[in-house]
């Protein structure tokens, strides 16, 4: 395997920052055909957490997927009222900048994104946002709400995050919504909708979110697995969900050819 550590300057930050490459020795110089995995971190962590905590290169190596880890502060993957466009960079301009650094070309058959807590909900708010770059999209104890997510930024003593997401006034527009998000993806041709999972623990503090919004995705009749089992708000759990996911995505792959 190829871990890369790279630092970069997206123009939708206006700032340098890192991020983590992983790609399979031998396809350094992919195929066009590649299958790509963007793969988000949670609150207070960065680019590093999946390398140092999982077993992501294995997975990677297995499966075959070039795995791109993005740093996007404690941003919820928002383009922030008073502060830099994260939610842009992730979905628009990180896939460009992997486009032209390593070689690595988009197919929506072929594209994923999965993420944990506030990764979580970015990755579900990128696959909703974009069905036509992303086939499929994972969270992992996701912060599915925005209002919730409020509520965690004060908990860990953050409330000038909030307002530096939201604005002073903590509005969650529609963009933001995850069930509003959805409810637009329903209403696309069944070969145009995309495909999620998400998976929570019987004891992480977001269960009730998660188990609201897996309600929401059902009566909506999108393509949604929800699975959740004994666990936590932890590593532990969110190792187990690495390998739902990819089995996930290669079924997904498997119906959309």
């Amino acid at each position: 395997m190829a871990h890369i550590q790279a630092n970069i300057l997206p123009k939708s930050l206006g700032y340098r920052t890192n991020i983590e490459i992983i790609i399979p020795q031998d396809k350094e110089k992919t195929a066009p055909a590649e299958k790509i995995l963007y793969l988000l971190h949670g609150l207070g962590q960065d680019c590093s957490a999946w390398g140092r905590y999982s077993r992501i290169e294995e997975y990677a190596e297995v499966h075959n997927y070039a795995i791109i880890m993005p740093s996007v502060q404690r941003s919820f993957y928002m383009d922030m009222s008073y502060g830099s466009d994260y939610f842009t960079y992730v979905s628009e301009e990180l896939p460009q900048i992997v486009e032209q650094l390593f070689n690595l070309k988009h197919i929506r058959e072929k594209t994923f994104v999965a993420g944990l807590s506030m990764g979580g909900y970015g990755a579900l708010k990128c696959v909703l946002s974009r069905p036509d770059f992303y086939a499929a999209g994972a969270s992992f104890s996701g912060a599915v709400d925005p209002p919730a997510q409020a509520s965690m930024t004060e908990l860990f003593g953050m409330t000038k995050q909030s307002i530096g997401i939201y604005g002073t006034d903590l509005v969650f527009p529609d963009h933001v919504n995850l069930s509003r998000l959805a409810e637009k993806a329903a209403e696309l041709p069944v070969h145009a909708q995309p495909r999620l999972m998400a998976t929570c623990g019987d004891k992480d503090f977001l269960l009730l979110d998660n188990r609201k919004f897996s309600k929401h995705m059902r009566k909506l009749g999108l393509p949604f697995t929800y699975t959740e089992w004994e666990g936590d708000h932890n590593w532990t759990f969110w190792e187990a969900s690495l390998p739902l996911a990819f089995k996930f995505f290669e079924n997904t792959e498997a119906n959309e050819n």
